[in-house]
């Protein structure tokens, strides 16, 4: 009796059901869908850095995951109340007829396992044939190709979305259970008269309020910008706290704000039904406040993932090329209290230890750094480039940290070769001439600089003057990015005697040679226990190889990528979702003043116009907050990757828009014209 009652009802109430069925569709799909990347892993060539990656991606989908279930749990039980409120004159008629409180819950609770297994099954479904194309845009961003495409099916995927969700309308459930046990019958029968109680009852407080939360706001703004979030101390946390609060008090003030502004311009205000609309959301944003803040920082998330975790992953990949010139390179710091680690070649010593280089290599260079006895204060960093650079935490780092760091110097012969191996012309400089590498590009102003007011450079009692105006970019080692902050070029004389500080032994494989087999020796002449006992010590203190890099940033990448646009589509149905249930249960709620309208003489064009405007406001409002509040981050945020490489802010910025367009925008469509249909059938049943 109770499933068949519960079946009717769905069916009856399928237009109300829709976007709860769509929001729990989609969820379901994405969570299936990324929760699956490891069953795609079988039909990719993937070497063991590229396996060691996606095992990496794996694990921080899984851990992302366990939080999206509580926002997608949260969602829905949100969506479930605003259904049984939506409901609550039919409640109320069962119970007039005799049904019990119980027997109530039971309907309610056939209904979600119904509606509960057709979105678990049409959103797995869907999942299972997204995941298939998700394995080739995978395969694409690993630079691998597939062995054979095969139709696949993540049984761990399977299980786990069955458990999460299912523990999902287990809450949802028990929290109908307990929604329908406070219910009276009296709240039931009368619940679409009631309005609802403004928190603020005195406009000028409305005033005062909307003017302390821009306050807020704007303080937090400064204060993130100043930050560049370069570091998390108290001004990064007096930036989130600002924000926070600036942007609750946003909307709390919000409906007698907007009234007050409104009522200003009697024009305006009098014009067709504005004065109805204004009521209506004067009467509802005030008491939705705490929903709305939350949506707009959702919001917030959701631009900011999908605009820059994407250009994040991008800027890290493109200068991949130019930090990665060698095959693979040896980095060996000077141990100057241990005489019997003092070497001299990295290559010869690889040799004693019967490594051969020249089995795998076509060529190889050694560099060999020397202490300058300077320090970058010599070249004078100017506080307002470095904010400009950095940011003013990072810049105030900078400037009390980098100036007491020591100068490092190469000869010119052993930089001219880097070059060669690089396959790059040589440069020549005077006897008494210098030149600064850098890879760093936020320090090249700083360099550029002092280079074109012509200072000297005092090394080993030699006085120099630049060869060039310009700072030179080449990268000396291969490494996952830039991070030399600047090495003085110098004649090959200037350096004897100075103290020897690293040695990077920079190598190039020959034509076809596969690296596992020097990496494996290497492994096993410089063991653990070996190097414990100090019976060997290794000629190298760290080692990076084209291949590893690239394998590790394009898994980086990837994951960025992947959470960015599982997190941002997440967060974004679900404050779609919310704004739309609310209009929705607004809709049913105001369908007596809709009616009371039309027998004024409201035309329905007026009416409809009306509503339309209603929704957008409900829409747009937290949305533009929310793009205030990103336009500050991504541009904070661009300052902060612009370490790692350029970010394309604007290419980012229209697909964002695109995302938004097709599902907020969508949201918005459906929820006017469900609302529309609400209304229109609220008139034809009076």
């Amino acid at each position: 009796m109770f499933s068949k009652l519960a079946f009717k009802n769905v069916t009856k109430s399928i237009r109300d059901y829709t976007i709860y069925f769509l929001t729990m569709t989609f969820g379901v799909c994405l969570f299936y869908m990324f929760n699956s990347i490891d069953s795609q892993a079988a039909m990719m060539k993937l070497s063991t850095s590229q396996y060691q990656s996606m095992k990496m991606l794996t694990a921080a989908i899984g851990y992302v995951s366990v939080f999206i279930s509580v926002i997608l749990g949260f969602l829905i039980v949100y969506a479930n109340g605003f259904l049984i409120k939506r409901r609550k004159k039919e409640l109320g008629i069962y119970m007039t007829l005799g049904m019990n409180k119980g027997k109530i819950s039971r309907i309610l609770i056939a209904e979600t396992f119904l509606i509960g297994l057709f979105a678990l099954g049409v959103g797995l479904l869907v999942g299972v044939f997204a995941a298939q194309g998700l394995s080739v845009v995978t395969a694409k961003m690993f630079e691998v190709s597939l062995k054979s495409f095969q139709f696949t099916f993540s049984m761990q995927a399977f299980y786990k979305t069955l458990l999460y969700f299912g523990i999902i309308f287990l809450v949802v459930m028990v929290f109908n259970t307990i929604s329908i046990s406070r219910l009276k019958l009296i709240d039931l029968l009368t619940a679409g008269r009631k309005n609802e109680s403004l928190k603020i009852k005195r406009l000028w407080i409305s005033v005062l309020l909307f003017l302390v939360s821009a306050a807020c706001l704007a303080a937090a703004y400064r204060l993130i910008i100043q930050n560049g979030m370069m570091s998390f101390g108290a001004d990064f946390t007096w930036s989130i706290v600002l924000g926070c609060v600036g942007t609750l008090l946003f909307f709390f003030s919000l409906s007698g704000f907007l009234l007050r502004v409104v009522q200003a311009n009697k024009k305006l205000y009098f014009k067709n039904l504005n004065m109805f609309v204004l009521r209506q959301i004067n009467s509802k944003i005030n008491t939705t406040f705490l929903s709305m803040s939350v949506i707009c920082v959702m919001l917030l998330i959701t631009i900011g993932t999908l605009s820059t975790g994407m250009g994040m992953s991008n800027a890290m990949t493109s200068n991949i090329k130019n930090t990665t010139p060698y095959d693979a390179s040896f980095t060996y710091v000077y141990h100057q209290d241990d005489p019997k680690k003092q070497i001299q070649d990295i290559a010869k010593k690889m040799l004693a230890d019967k490594i051969d280089l020249n089995h795998y290599a076509k060529e190889y260079v050694q560099l060999n750094y020397y202490d300058s006895k300077l320090t970058y204060s010599e070249f004078h960093f100017d506080r307002e480039l470095l904010k400009q650079n950095f940011g003013d935490a990072a810049a105030s780092q900078i400037e009390s940290e980098l100036p007491q760091s020591p100068v490092e110097v190469l000869p010119l012969s052993d930089y001219n070769k880097a070059l060669a191996l690089q396959g790059k012309p040589t440069v020549d400089i005077g006897n008494h001439e210098f030149l600064i590498n850098c890879t760093v590009g936020q320090l090249f102003p700083q360099f550029n600089r002092y280079l074109k007011s012509d200072g000297v450079l005092t090394i080993n009692g030699k006085k120099l003057t630049p060869a060039f105006k310009a700072v030179k970019q080449i990268s000396m080692t291969t490494a996952m990015s830039g991070s030399d902050a600047g090495t003085v070029i110098v004649p090959d004389d200037v350096v004897k005697g100075l103290s020897r500080t690293q040695e990077i032994l920079n190598v190039n494989y020959k034509p076809g040679a596969d690296e596992e087999p020097l990496l494996t020796q290497l492994d096993t002449v410089y063991n653990k226990t070996a190097m414990e006992n100090e019976t060997i010590f290794r000629p190298y203190d760290m080692m990076s190889t084209r291949n590893k890099i690239y394998a590790q940033s394009v898994g980086l990448s990837t994951m960025i990528s992947y959470l960015a646009i599982y997190i941002g589509l997440v967060f974004l149905i679900t404050s779609a979702a919310i704004l739309a249930l609310q209009q929705l249960s607004e809709a049913s709620d105001n369908a007596a003043r809709y009616g009371l309208l039309r027998k004024l003489g409201a035309e329905e064009k007026m009416v409809n116009r009306s509503l339309f405007t209603q929704i957008g406001i409900y829409f747009f409002i937290p949305l533009s907050l929310a793009v205030v509040h990103s336009i500050v981050g991504i541009k904070v945020a661009n300052n902060a990757v612009s370490l790692l490489g350029h970010m394309d802010i604007l290419g980012n910025t229209l697909v964002t828009a695109a995302v938004f367009l097709v599902i907020y925008g969508g949201y918005f469509l459906a929820t006017y014209f469900g609302s529309r249909s609400i209304l229109r059938q609220s008139e034809n049943s009076l």
